[in-house]
């Protein structure tokens, strides 16, 4: 079924999505948390459909969004003691390149990335020093790539190696966290400063044996505790290196943290936590969830951001899951999906307003064979299939990869 509308503002909900299909139990039972009564349909929205509260409106989103980024904007004013450092926090990014266009500098970008963080990683297991300079130099380029078009890069850590799961956290976590501060609107220095931080939530990490690590069942609680204590070790391995931004120190120290008090180490609350450590704790669990690992079952980003949502303002802060949300997208550029007729495509471009239906470029048929002509659909638009039978949505989201798919290929070409 279609769920057409809701009892109260769909922006007050996990669902920031116009109108989207009942997929499972689970989405049954969500619905059923937040709301007492919904208008479903067994098809697609009818065009004379009249709801009975206004519907969702693109001015509706944008003045809660511009909101939710007035709110965090002052927050890390206050948090600052720099007073040209509030003024710059303000400033509103636009792309100024194409996807396709940005994806070959990306890919030079992620590479050198990727051998700083993995070569400063590796000597400090060996000799105890952090090449922290070695990092500063790999972060300023990410940051331009992102600020130049932020789906470049996102694409590209989505289709990372996933055999060294501490190196390409670290890297994605930190372009994760640049597509957040560029969305809310931090000046540039601060973007350096957001993008480092993440590369070296994890730091820590390398003083935690592997075995440890790379576990494949749950940890017990002797190991949970080690495991946790790699915060401390990151902070220890920072105040050594010194001259370390205060902000990248809260980061470390703050990204376990949880809005509602039942993170660690300290079990900080609400806005005790700073507010770089709410961001740093957000990226940092995303990119978890998006990616597989021994113990834990991979989501796609559209599950993980949903559940993001759901724990809004429980564990995460509402207005940083808003903005986040809003920079990453339901289905972001480049990721694979699945169409109710069994057809696999690629998001091209996400729809700002009606975010379960975005652009798609459609490249296997529905017996999983590719195609020879790929097909550009504007799901927004597009109502029915092309033969004229059957309603389109997305049914659900696919894994980097999921049939030797490398969507980066099809921007590189």
């Amino acid at each position: 079924m279609y769920v057409a509308e809701l009892d109260r503002p769909w922006l007050e909900t996990p669902f920031l999505f116009q109108g989207f299909y009942i997929r499972d139990e689970d989405e049954i039972r969500e619905i059923r948390e937040h709301c007492k009564q919904v208008h479903v349909t067994s098809e697609s929205l009818p065009d004379d459909f009249e709801p009975v509260q206004k519907v969702v409106s693109e001015k509706d989103v944008n003045e809660a969004v511009d909101t939710h980024r007035a709110t965090l904007q002052a927050q890390f004013q206050r948090e600052s003691g720099d007073p040209a450092s509030v003024e710059q926090t303000n400033v509103v990014y636009k792309d100024s390149t194409t996807l396709k266009a940005e994806m070959s500098t990306a890919g030079r970008v992620h590479t050198q990335v990727a051998t700083a963080v993995e070569g400063v990683m590796k000597n400090l297991k060996r000799t105890g020093s952090l090449g922290i300079d070695q990092l500063e130099s790999a972060v300023t380029p990410m940051v331009d790539s992102v600020l130049r078009n932020p789906a470049a890069l996102a694409c590209l850590v989505r289709m990372q190696k996933k055999d060294q799961y501490l190196y390409n956290h670290s890297l994605a976590s930190a372009v994760w966290a640049s597509i957040l501060g560029r969305q809310i609107g931090l000046a540039r220095d601060d973007l350096d400063v957001i993008a480092l931080g993440a590369l070296l939530l994890d730091v820590g990490k390398t003083l935690v044996p592997d075995a440890i690590l790379t576990k494949p069942e749950s940890l017990s609680d002797k190991e949970l505790e080690f495991m946790r204590r790699h915060v401390e070790f990151g902070l220890k391995i920072l105040d050594k290196s010194g001259g370390v931004d205060p902000r990248v120190r809260d980061m470390v120290a703050h990204h376990h943290e949880r809005y509602n008090g039942t993170g660690y180490p300290a079990g900080l609350k609400g806005n005790d936590i700073p507010v770089f450590g709410r961001i740093a704790g957000i990226v940092d669990a995303y990119d978890a969830m998006i990616t597989p690992r021994p113990y834990a079952k991979l989501q796609s980003s559209y599950d993980a951001i949903r559940r993001l949502r759901v724990l809004a303002d429980v564990e995460f802060q509402a207005e940083i899951v808003d903005q986040f949300t809003k920079a990453i997208g339901a289905f972001p550029t480049g990721t694979l999906v699945e169409l109710n007729t069994g057809q696999i495509g690629i998001v091209t471009k996400q729809n700002r307003i009606r975010r379960l239906r975005p652009e798609i470029m459609v490249i296997i048929d529905s017996d999983k064979q590719l195609l020879d002509d790929f097909q550009l659909l504007d799901l927004n638009e597009e109502k029915v299939s092309p033969d004229g039978a059957v309603s389109l949505w997305i049914e659900r989201g696919l894994a980097p990869g999921e049939y030797g798919i490398d969507p980066t290929e099809f921007y590189l070409n």
